[in-house]
């Protein structure tokens, strides 16, 4: 499947192809990437590394991808069950990483060349490797966990501070601490890789002001920071070459 092929939901998004940029950039999702053409060659505050396994880069850490050709990036929100499931594996802000399920998802990214249709089974199954499932790396605070499931369950919404501190019996200035704590970002940084989720899905066809006010944005400005601050490119950058896949 060549070519730039883009997917986010809210636990995470997978982008594959090239984007022919290799600015340094920073972002809040945590980042899984593999080289499909050659080894994967990242430069970070400590030099370039180069790889022939998967790389997880850790939320706010500052680097730019040196290899060319074809790749699979995995950004996967640090406040949701999958991205808190990955953020256990991430024991360095930059680390080569062997897990069973990075040998799964890489059978099924050389069968994507298959067609379309195999991009559903992709997105299923990094969905099954989540904080909740029996083989869970860890739980943290429970109480976090159920918020985590409250939002996953209402995704098509923002959820309010003050529901969502009820909904797991704390006060909301306990609520916000433990939420930062355990996921690393801000409960309203949480909430907008939803509202970013919604733009994308409904203004593909418009253009970025059309999608920023779909999704509840200022203005196209504000929707491209905080696109930006996301996934670590501008919208423009990817949307302009990339088929958006929603499975």
């Amino acid at each position: 499947m060549r070519g730039n092929y883009l997917h986010i939901e809210p636990g995470f998004g997978w982008f594959t192809g090239n984007l022919e940029q290799n600015h340094w950039h920073q972002h809040y999702a945590l980042q899984l990437s593999f080289a499909l053409d050659e080894s994967l060659k990242i430069e970070a505050d400590k030099g370039i590394q180069t790889s022939d396994k998967a790389i997880l880069l850790q939320p706010q850490h500052k680097h730019r991808i040196l290899s060319q050709g074809q790749h699979l990036h995995l950004l996967f929100n640090p406040a949701h069950p999958i991205g808190h499931f990955w953020s256990a594996l991430a024991r360095s802000p930059l680390m080569e990483v062997e897990h069973k399920a990075i040998e799964l998802i890489i059978q099924c990214v050389e069968k994507l060349e298959d067609g379309l249709h195999q991009s559903e089974n992709l997105s299923s199954l990094i969905r099954t490797y989540t904080c909740f499932c029996e083989d869970a790396l860890h739980k943290g605070d429970l109480r976090i966990n159920q918020a985590l499931a409250h939002l996953d369950k209402n995704r098509e919404r923002i959820v309010s501070l003050e529901e969502i501190a009820e909904q797991v019996h704390l006060s909301p200035s306990r609520f916000l601490h433990l939420f930062k704590i355990q996921t690393g970002i801000s409960y309203r940084r949480a909430q907008n890789w939803n509202r970013l989720q919604l733009a994308l899905e409904s203004g593909m066809q418009g253009n970025l002001t059309q999608m920023a006010h779909a999704a509840g944005f200022s203005d196209s400005a504000h929707f491209s920071r905080s696109f930006k601050e996301n996934f670590g490119f501008s919208p423009k950058e990817v949307l302009k070459n990339s088929h958006f896949i929603q499975v």
